[in-house]
């Protein structure tokens, strides 16, 4: 590791690293910070109480300690924040659009269809070291930040020789090994990759490239396309994959293989680390599902009532490889190369019936879909101690992002007479191809310098400049088979399995024929940039008192193009450009075991890729139709935090804070009026967001020495907010004023554990959340609530020798059923079911 001149007790002094903030190196020299930070990292005592940050110390090995496999899942369990749909993480009650994610200090593009956040169940926790959530803004974060940033940090170079292989098997209630629908499977689906199963047949994709339409030649008109004998060709070169077979789901699997080393040459040290992680998981799902208007009398009724019931095969593949370079003990370079991957391969029906006529019907889902995530980062560390301990150091990173989504297929049968009939509407077949691509560019350099002044005070100056661009791409082309002939009015013909119906000989005049169906805003095409400036001190008076202040500008610019993929010159387009001068503030004042603490920021919330094009699209994730807004204006937040902690003993503490948040014309989405209730967004007039925070964490050797290796910890956190809306949209939202969309009211987390000294840890943990808000209700509508739910996990590991693990885990152990409820109704329900997984490992 590169030596420092600052001693340790200066950096204590100093109580922060800005390095927490920007991490871009290994080896990366100390940084003044004081911000409101909560690190999933090693739970180290001193700098828990030594940094003028709030720090929640907790190591890689409690990721394992808690069973969260993945960073969204163990984000959960950090004060203030809460986990909606798997992977998005909501900070103090604020959703994802307030919350921004680094890799490495650097920013990361999204396979997301329809905005820039990232999810975070794509990154395992076995490439991560840490994950650090500031939820008070300072100067040299990017200001989009409202409820916090996060910041992962993978696991870098080794200074010494380790290998290490893990294999772990896991099971759920009511999934591994019952009966389960499957759909047609490529041979290669176990590596998360479409061997050509699903791809485009050659007929088709010749026919459609270079953005020409699927359609018939018209006689009269030279806009081209295709003869109804080639269209029927065409059509026939679809595999007629529609039926859903049985299996036994089997059991989940997971294995991890790491290694690293390093080389001494001379002065110079290399040193590198590599880790793969695999994991297949299986998800069989019952759910119901209901839908609800407002009657005559202003009560609900029914209006849709359906069960899903499916099965999902999850293939998560990651890999890194990162090396470091030290010259001396002064300068180093670093490399880092991630690869996430993800596929989900779904296959289901939901049963049913529709709206007032009770309509029974049956529709089939069929759906593969890939993720994947490459970054590849370069850093760069320099110290001169000469210089008043000038630390610079710089990054650059080029990421990319691809979702992929080949031959979705969807169809409805209906019961006709009693008997089940293929639907002949538009909507009734529909064979979907969807890709999209995101890149994205970060460039950024740091430096600090450190002064001493009078009476032990010190001054450490930090600047610094980041230059971000992403370009983004998506597309979805749709394809529907058409009845031409009589071949529909032959009996009991329309009754036959889907496979039958669109089989090869029933494709020509007297049968169907294959026409494209995309839409006019099926493409759209987006930019980004933003290029920012800071200017930051942390002024230590005394051993008593510190004061971090700082100042950024911004300079963003957005397009998003949304567009006829066959007309691409009438455009739609949506643009933003601002400016922001923003300031963060934060002074700490300790007096013993005691220290506070009290910030204040403006930071903002800008609008997203889609939101700002007035083209009306489909949401390829919900199905609904979605409205953009060119008017959006940026929303500005004004933030407010004080907090007080106590270090009652090494490694004992308790912590109460207070914040609140102040909105001007935050971005809502909002529902029109209208058959098909197409969703968009609003600047509301204004909105405030508040809550307390309490977290501690207490051995239990004051019970006795046979209690001297357990500990209890916990935290709670409790929100209230209150959105304004605007007189325009007073007619259509139910509810004038109401709280944040997706906030918990309260949240809270308790841990109960065990480590001896014999390599024996068990951990029982707690994780719930309270009311919050799905979807808000419109037309006299009640808002659709998620209903409060608790978790109970217990994870055990034991080490036997220098070189076996052991580990075990049970969760979800009470198993409440999920609700989505309206008015008290159940919109939407479902058990997830209880998990047990075993691990072992083997270290050399």
């Amino acid at each position: 590791m590169i030596k420092r001149a600052l001693p340790a007790a200066i950096s204590m002094v100093l109580f922060s690293t800005q390095s927490l903030a920007q991490d871009t190196s290994a080896t990366s020299v100390d940084r003044p910070q004081v911000e409101e930070i909560s690190v999933i990292g090693r739970y180290v005592p001193d700098e828990k109480r030594n940094t003028s940050a709030l720090s929640s110390v907790l190591s890689n090995e409690e990721f394992s300690r808690s069973g969260d496999t993945n960073i969204a899942e163990g984000l959960k369990r950090v004060a203030g924040l809460s986990l909606v749909g798997g992977k998005y993480v909501y900070v103090r009650g604020l959703g994802e659009r307030y919350s921004s994610a680094l890799l490495n200090g650097s920013s990361m593009p999204s396979p997301e269809p329809l905005n820039r956040v990232v999810p975070l169940d794509l990154f395992p926790n076995a490439i991560m070291d840490s994950v650090v959530v500031q939820k008070t803004y300072s100067a040299q974060f990017p200001s989009e930040f409202g409820g916090g940033v996060l910041q992962m940090r993978t696991k870098k170079s080794s200074d010494e020789f380790f290998f290490n292989i893990a294999t772990s098997i896991a099971g759920t209630e009511g999934s591994n090994f019952s009966t389960g629908v499957k759909a047609n499977e490529g041979g290669k689906d176990w590596l998360a990759y479409d061997d050509g199963t699903r791809s485009m047949p050659g007929l088709l994709k010749d026919a459609t490239a270079n953005g020409q339409r699927l359609q018939r030649r018209s006689p009269y008109l030279n806009t081209g396309g295709y003869t109804s004998e080639e269209l029927q060709a065409i059509g026939r070169s679809l595999k007629p994959e529609y039926d859903l077979g049985t299996q036994s789901v089997p059991m989940d699997v997971g294995a991890t293989v790491s290694l690293g080393n390093y080389h001494d040459i001379g002065s110079t040290r290399f040193n590198y680390l590599a880790a793969v992680d695999y994991k297949n998981s299986w998800n069989k799902q019952e759910i119901e599902r209901n839908s609800y208007k407002v009657g005559g009398a202003n009560e609900l009724v029914q209006q849709d009532a359906f069960t899903y019931y499916g099965t999902e095969n999850n293939v998560d593949i990651s890999s890194i490889v990162a090396s470091n370079l030290e010259f001396n003990e002064n300068h180093s370079i670093s490399a880092t190369n991630i690869l996430l991957r993800q596929s989900d391969n779904i296959a289901g029906q939901e049963v049913g019936f529709w709206g007032d006529e009770r309509l029974d019907s049956t529709i089939t889902q069929i759906e593969y879909i890939e993720r994947e995530l490459i970054s590849n980062q370069i850093q760069g560390d320099h110290y001169f101690p000469d210089i008043h301990e000038l630390n610079i150091t710089w990054r650059a990173n080029r990421s990319t992002a691809d979702r992929n989504a080949p031959d979705t297929r969807e169809y409805r049968y209906d019961d006709i007479d009693g008997v089940s009939t293929f639907n002949l509407r538009a909507d009734g077949n529909v064979r979907r191809y969807s890709e999209l691509s995101d890149i994205s560019h970060d460039y950024a350099m740091d430096a600090n310098m450190v002064f001493y002044g009078p009476l032990g005070s010190t001054l450490v100056m930090s600047a610094g400049y980041d230059k971000q661009d992403s370009d983004r791409d998506y597309s979805i082309r749709r394809f529907t088979f058409f009845e031409l002939g009589d071949v529909v009015n032959r009996e009991g013909f329309l009754n036959q399995p889907l496979a039958q119906i669109l089989a090869a000989e029933n494709i020509g005049p007297t049968g169907f024929e294959l026409r494209e169906t995309t839409r006019p805003t099926d493409t759209y095409a987006a930019t980004r940039s933003l290029e920012s400036y800071y200017l930051q001190a942390d002024i230590n008076f005394s051993d008593r008192f510190q004061l971090l202040a700082g100042l950024r500008q911004e300079d963003y610019t957005q397009n998003v193009q949304t567009f006829d993929l066959f007309r691409p010159d009438d455009a739609i387009e949506g643009h933003l450009a601002t400016s922001d001068l923003l300031p963060g503030i934060t002074a700490t004042y300790i007096n013993g075991n005691h220290q506070f603490r009290l910030g204040y920021s403006e930071t903002t919330s800008r609008p997203d890729f889609r939101e700002l094009s007035p083209a009306t699209f489909t949401n390829p994730l919900t199905g609904y139709e979605v409205v953009g807004n060119p008017n959006l204006k940026v929303a500005s937040i004004k933030n407010y935090d004080l907090r007080w902690e106590w270090y009652f003993s090494r490694s004992d503490s308790l912590s109460l804070g207070y914040f609140m948040k102040d909105f001007d014309s935050p971005i809502e989405s909002v529902v029109q009026p209208g058959a098909n209730s197409a969703r968009s967004y609003v600047n509301a007039k204004s909105a405030t967001n508040q809550g307390v925070e309490f977290e501690i964490r207490k051995g239990l050797d004051f019970l006795g020495e046979r209690m001297s290796d357990f500990y209890v910890s916990g935290n709670a956190s409790y929100i209230e907010s209150e959105v304004t809306i605007g007189v325009s949209e007073q007619n259509i939202l139910t509810n004038s004023s109401r709280p944040l969309q997706g906030q918990s009211d309260w949240l809270f987390n308790a841990q109960v554990g065990y480590e001896d000294f014999n390599g024996l840890t068990a951990t029982m943990l707690y994780h719930y959340f309270g009311e919050r808000i799905y979807e808000v209700g419109i037309l006299g509508a009640p808002d659709l609530l998620e209903e409060p739910h608790g978790e109970l996990d217990i994870v055990v590991s034991k080490e036997f020798g220098e070189h076996w693990k052991f580990n075990f885990k049970a969760q979800n152990l009470l198993d409440e059923r999920k609700e989505i409820t309206q008015g008290g109704l159940v919109a939407t329900g479902y058990k997830e079911g209880r998990k047990a997984s075993l691990k072992l490992e083997y270290r050399f």
